[in-house]
């Protein structure tokens, strides 16, 4: 540690003990909670001996490896250097001088990936700074003027905890009060600032379809949910025509070098990148007939490509989805049951009928560490592990446009990736080791170096 960074820990922990850090008799109240988050707040200011200095080599060996790339390996190798998967395999040959951690008996994954998220924006049912409801269309707010870099009370370190449980990555939203709510960004769960975490934005343009309530109580459009699907359909015209504008200009300023732009508009902006399909779109939707006017209005607009949030009754139009090859994401909700309540285990019946399916945490609707054990749910009802696997790792990350970098243990990809204590999917089983970008920046407290 740093002697900055030891003097920084010193004085927060003697702050938050019973009397400032004066002698007080107050010390066995001092909760198991508040001891771990002070564990991961000081691993987090470690860089010790498993972060990979510019040019080392850290061997990782002996654990069972799911790639989440159609390969596993039962006593696997993965090596590191600069932050990225330099081989991977049985038969990886280690190079004299690496620094090698012995990890046999447990599993290694990739790092899990949420690919519908509200982390960093205040909890669910309280004061949250993810629906700006003072317009429902927004489609200029951007996520990342919004999120609080370590998280918002009442878990105010919500960001530790989820790399503590083995998320990475999250995509994180703006919420579904408006029916264009604004765009949203990835995160790799490493940094002190957003700017640090942020690797990818925009990431896509939110919106929201069905009845918006807020709204109809104040008496304003939309009241309905064909209000809703008009707002959308006119906000995307508006800013096409203002499209045709600024090529006018363009063309006009060739001819006359006095010719002016249009007025600057931010909302018209942001919507020529889901018309110049720059970005996809992304919406929150429930039931079956605000799920088809989500496929229609991507056909109308051409939009680069569709995912749904939710999509509770997706099973009723499974069919059609996969044809028009939209993604959908599940939960926080992960079971529902049919019009004869029969039992329906949504991610796994999607995935069964060709639907590329990516599982979510709507954090703080189910808080970020418990994306593992949404998962689990699903593989609970029948969903094939490797396929809930892919579901919070190489999907999401696919779906953000980042597969190239991360979601799988492939060579030359970011080296992301949970050393698990067991199986994946046995909630009991913990984290014992988080790596993002080739550095540890999780070790389970209690747990040797090597």
């Amino acid at each position: 540690m740093s002697k900055s960074g030891e003097k920084f820990f010193r004085l927060w922990f003697l702050n938050r003990l019973p009397g400032g850090g004066k002698a007080s008799g107050n010390w066995p109240l001092l909760s198991f909670r508040f001891i771990l988050c002070v564990g991961l707040i000081l691993l987090f200011f470690v860089t010790g001996p498993a972060e990979s200095q510019s040019g080392e080599v850290i061997a990782i060996t002996g654990a069972r490896i799911l790639t989440a790339a159609g390969q596993s390996y039962d006593r696997g190798t993965i090596l590191i250097k600069d932050g990225k998967i330099l081989d991977i395999g049985m038969e990886v040959k280690i190079p004299a001088g690496a620094r090698v951690v012995d990890t046999s008996g447990c599993l290694i994954t990739p790092g899990l990936v949420d690919a519908h998220s509200h982390l960093g924006l205040g909890p669910s049912g309280g004061v949250t700074e993810d629906n700006e409801m003072t317009d429902p269309v927004t489609p200029q707010l951007r996520i990342i003027d919004s999120i609080h870099p370590e998280g918002v009370g009442p878990d105010k370190n919500q960001f530790l905890h989820a790399v503590a449980e083995g998320v990475t990555v999250a995509v994180v939203h703006p919420g579904s009060g408006n029916v264009i709510g604004g765009q949203s960004a990835v995160l790799k769960l490493r940094g002190r600032t957003v700017d640090e975490m942020c690797i990818k934005f925009p990431a896509d343009m939110k919106m929201a379809l069905g009845r918006k309530v807020f709204y109809a109580s104040k008496g304003q459009m939309p009241m309905t949910k064909m209000g809703t699907a008009y707002l959308v359909r006119q906000a995307m015209l508006e800013a096409a025509e203002y499209g045709k504008a600024l090529e006018n200009y363009e063309r006009e300023k060739k001819k006359k070098p006095t010719a002016g732009p249009p007025p600057r508009d931010l909302k018209k902006e942001a919507l020529l990148l889901v018309l110049d399909k720059k970005i996809p779109v992304h919406i929150h939707v429930g039931s079956a007939d605000d799920i088809m006017t989500a496929v229609r209005l991507a056909e109308e607009f051409g939009f680069k490509e569709l995912s749904l949030a939710h999509a509770e009754e997706a099973y009723k139009v499974a069919e059609e989805l996969a044809r028009h090859r939209v993604k959908v994401v599940v939960g926080p909700r992960m079971i529902t049951y049919d019009d004869q309540n029969r039992l329906v285990n949504l991610a796994d019946y999607l995935h069964r009928r060709g639907i590329e399916v990516s599982i979510m945490t709507d954090a703080d609707v189910i808080q970020q560490p418990f994306l593992r054990t949404q998962a689990a749910i699903a593989v609970k009802y029948g969903m094939d592990p490797d396929a809930a696997l892919r579901a919070i790792t190489i999907n999401p990350a696919r779906l953000a446009g980042v597969a190239e970098r991360l979601g799988s243990l492939e060579k030359g990809k970011d080296a992301d990736l949970v050393v698990w204590s067991g199986d994946l999917f046995d909630i009991r089983q913990q984290a014992f080791r988080v790596f993002i970008d080739g550095r540890e920046v999780f070790r389970a407290p209690g747990l040797s170096e090597e």
